[in-house]
């Protein structure tokens, strides 16, 4: 009688195995799948953050296209009226710039007359934000320029 329940407790024990072991691959294969779906979201998600940004640059440099064309119809005209639509900018550039090497001067001038070192009056006039606004107002001149020349020197 031993035998015989040993007998079918082995019968039942080897008809289970096959069934839990195909649970836990079952289970696998489900996180297996998960994870893939993931890393797949997550890649389409860096894809389609890449696509805006070279969507974005593109609209940069269509915008940067129009105005050097602007800028080249402006240069190409003559007469008066073409005369004063080229002098806008430089005539507003000079004068902001006098404008602000006046009120510097006129700042330095008066620091001196109180008995102010010219050392610490011009540590005090060229103090951090006149450096950023300088600083600024040389790279909105002078910066796309080389920036465009250093990005025409890696693409030849």
């Amino acid at each position: 009688m031993l035998s015989g329940i040993l007998g079918s407790l082995l019968g039942f024990g080897s008809s289970v195995v096959p069934a839990i072991t195909d649970h836990f691959q079952s289970k696998r294969n489900q996180e297996f799948e998960l994870k893939k779906m993931e890393k797949m979201a997550e890649l389409t998600s860096a894809g389609y953050d890449h696509e805006i940004k070279r969507f974005q640059e593109m609209g940069l440099h269509e915008e940067q296209k129009a105005l050097l064309e602007h800028d080249t119809t402006i240069a190409q005209g003559t007469g008066f009226i073409s005369g004063l639509q080229k002098s806008v900018r430089p005539v507003i550039t000079y004068c902001f710039f006098f404008l602000f090497a006046m009120i510097e001067f006129s700042l330095l001038q008066d620091a001196l007359s109180n008995g102010t070192p010219l050392s610490e009056a011009l540590n005090t006039l060229w103090d951090d934000d006149t450096k950023a606004i300088f600083a600024a107002i040389m790279a909105f001149w002078f910066g796309s320029r080389a920036v465009e020349k250093a990005r025409v020197g890696t693409k030849g």
